[in-house]
């Protein structure tokens, strides 16, 4: 009975995850058709609360592709303007990141070291972003497997 219990908790979990994940895919896309500015708080956050040294952004959900790339770039490219901040990208919501993403990534990072700030980023499993160790960007970037563990490098 437990055992049942807990297989529909978890069900639940799930479930509740994937509409979370529709409604923000919905946002974005309905946004997008018709022709609004996108409302980037379902789709990235950032926290200058935990360090007085960096800026936070974290990425929401999880596909990172070119429908997101355009509007993450914004989003970062106001943080950095705005806080003069070092920056964490947090990417651990993320389970797949395609190389426009990535290429605005690497500009995000090429504008810091301009700056001679630091452009850090988070992702627990870089297992599921073959693209990243197969370009070769696991050796541009600086991958930490938490956010306290890159705060504290």
């Amino acid at each position: 009975m437990d055992e049942l219990k807990t297989k529909a908790e978890k069900l639940s979990n799930i479930t509740s995850r994937f509409e979370e994940r529709l409604r923000d895919r919905f946002s974005v896309e309905g946004s997008m058709m018709q022709d609004k500015q996108l409302e980037f708080s379902n789709l990235f956050q950032k926290d200058n609360s935990i360090s007085a040294l960096f800026s936070i952004l974290t990425i929401k959900f999880e596909r990172a592709t070119l429908r997101e790339a355009s509007g993450f770039k914004k989003f970062m490219e106001k943080a950095i303007a705005e806080d003069s901040r070092n920056l964490i990208v947090d990417l651990n919501n993320c389970e797949f990141v395609d190389s426009s993403f990535f290429g605005v990534l690497v500009a995000g990072l090429k504008r810091l070291k301009v700056m001679n700030k630091k452009f850090l980023l988070v992702y627990d499993s870089q297992d599921k972003l073959p693209i990243f160790s197969a370009t070769g960007l696991d050796k541009v970037f600086k991958v930490y497997n938490s956010i306290e563990e890159a705060l504290n490098s």
